[in-house]
C-alpha cells in the first residue's frame, strides 16, 4: 500500500460509513496510522457542510480534520498544476480548478490519490490513484 491522499469525495463516503470505504480505510490506517487530505479537499468538504448549516457534521469534520494531516498547497503544487492543465487542454480535456490542484498536490507529494472520480484524473500523467468504493 502507497501513502495516500483523500479527495473529497472518498472523505464524504467515509463519513457517509459506505462499507468498502470503511474496509479500505481501516486497511490503510493499520499501516499509516493517519488520513492525509489537502486544503483543497479542507474546503470543498467545509463549503458543503457550512451550506447544509449541520452543526454535528461541522463539529464531527473539524474532529476529524484535527487527527489527520492537512497538506498545504505550495508555488510548486501550483506548478504541477497548471503543467497538467496545459497538457490536459491541449488533448482537449478540461478538468476543474480544484481537480487540478489536488492532483498537482497529490503529485507532489508522492500520494496515490484514493478516489470515486477517475474519470476526472485518469488522463493525468504521474498521478497514481485508487477507489476505495
Amino acid at each position: 500500500m502507497k501513502k495516500s491522499l483523500l479527495d473529497t469525495d472518498t472523505i464524504i463516503n467515509f463519513f457517509k460509513k459506505d462499507i468498502n470505504t470503511l474496509k479500505n480505510a481501516t486497511l490503510y490506517l493499520a499501516e499509516f496510522n493517519s488520513f492525509i487530505i489537502s486544503e483543497i479537499n479542507y474546503f470543498e468538504f467545509k463549503k458543503g457542510i457550512e451550506y447544509k448549516g449541520s452543526e454535528k457534521q461541522k463539529i464531527a469534520f473539524e474532529q476529524f480534520v484535527d487527527e489527520i494531516e492537512v497538506l498545504n498547497i505550495s508555488r510548486n503544487t501550483v506548478k504541477i498544476s497548471a503543467s497538467i492543465y496545459s497538457d490536459l487542454r491541449k488533448k482537449g480535456v478540461t478538468i476543474g480548478s480544484s481537480d487540478l490542484l489536488i492532483a498537482g498536490i497529490a503529485i507532489h507529494s508522492d500520494q496515490q490519490l484514493i478516489t470515486n472520480n477517475t474519470a476526472h484524473f485518469t488522463q493525468i500523467q504521474g498521478l497514481s490513484l485508487h477507489n476505495w468504493k
